[in-house]
């Protein structure tokens, strides 16, 4: 059993981790509530634009490669996660729903790989996967320049012909509890369901584009592509602080339950100490007395 001075020293170490604790809640607390902001706000734009690209695709010709595609020989998938941990399974999903994704394609392509986030940064490394691209230090405030040079980088692959197809992966955010990975095929932008199928509105063939409506794409795409890297760090930005927020809130009730259990076992050590010495006492005066 711990003994007295072990447990007083146990409950000190514990106590200072919960008081460390809960000022990085407070602080993600407060971030949390900005991040929430921006990215509710930014999401009708970002809604919008996705639904005109697409629009916009399926009315143009399939003859543009940014619509239809090429044959896929190299495949890039850029993956968003953040620069610090201490958010639960924050980054984990995210870097296990791309280990999946390249599983599956790897037998079928060639694989590139971009990361954002010194968290994926250093899981691709680990495993000795070459980074076309590499973005780290911005995760907690993304900023719109940030997302427009990962965008141009991205569209640029593309364009040079070292990516035939694009995707990105990010967590939705949900809620503080909850932030969803998903998987979004960026370049070529025509809808992989549309492709399948063969659907087309025949309501957009009435729609007229001046210039026409491949001009229209080649300039879209570029902003189109930023757009969505932008939604996706701010979708990231606010799922990893509420994360981060609930993680150290359940560890600082951890941290105060764990006190508590120690209090407990120390008042019982030092309660059988003081019997112990109160019984050692009594025997002696027992002692002397018969003596």
């Amino acid at each position: 059993m711990a003994s007295l001075r072990d447990l007083k020293r146990q409950i000190g170490s514990v106590k200072n981790i919960a008081k460390v604790t809960e000022a990085l809640q407070t602080v993600s607390a407060v971030k949390f509530r900005k991040a929430e902001a921006r990215v509710k706000k930014a999401r009708p734009y970002a809604d919008n634009v996705e639904e005109m690209m697409r629009d916009v695709a399926r009315s143009a010709s399939g003859d543009s490669p940014l619509l239809a595609g090429r044959e896929v020989r190299r495949i890039v998938v850029a993956t968003l996660t953040a620069d610090r941990g201490l958010a639960g399974g924050f980054n984990a999903q995210v870097l296990r729903r791309t280990a999946q994704f390249r599983a599956e394609k790897g037998q079928e392509a060639e694989l590139g790989q971009v990361a954002s986030g010194r968290k994926s940064v250093a899981f691709f490394r680990f495993r000795n996967v070459e980074l076309d691209e590499v973005y780290t230090g911005f995760t907690d405030t993304p900023t719109y320049e940030k997302a427009r040079e990962i965008g141009r980088a991205l569209t640029g692959l593309f364009e040079d012909e070292k990516a035939d197809e694009v995707y990105l992966v990010y967590n939705r955010f949900e809620s503080a509890l909850t932030q969803r990975p998903v998987l979004k095929r960026l370049i070529p932008v025509a809808t992989e369901e549309a492709e399948d199928e063969g659907e087309r509105d025949d309501n957009l063939a009435y729609m007229e584009y001046v210039p026409d409506p491949e001009t229209v794409l080649e300039q879209l795409v570029p902003r189109y592509v930023e757009t969505m890297v932008w939604q996706a760090l701010l979708e990231g930005a606010a799922g990893e602080h509420g994360a981060r927020m609930t993680a150290m809130k359940n560890a600082t009730d951890n941290a105060n339950d764990l006190a508590k259990n120690l209090t407990l076992q120390m008042n019982k050590a030092r309660q059988a100490q003081i019997t112990g010495e109160i019984i050692e006492i009594a025997a002696g005066a027992d002692a002397l007395a018969a003596g």
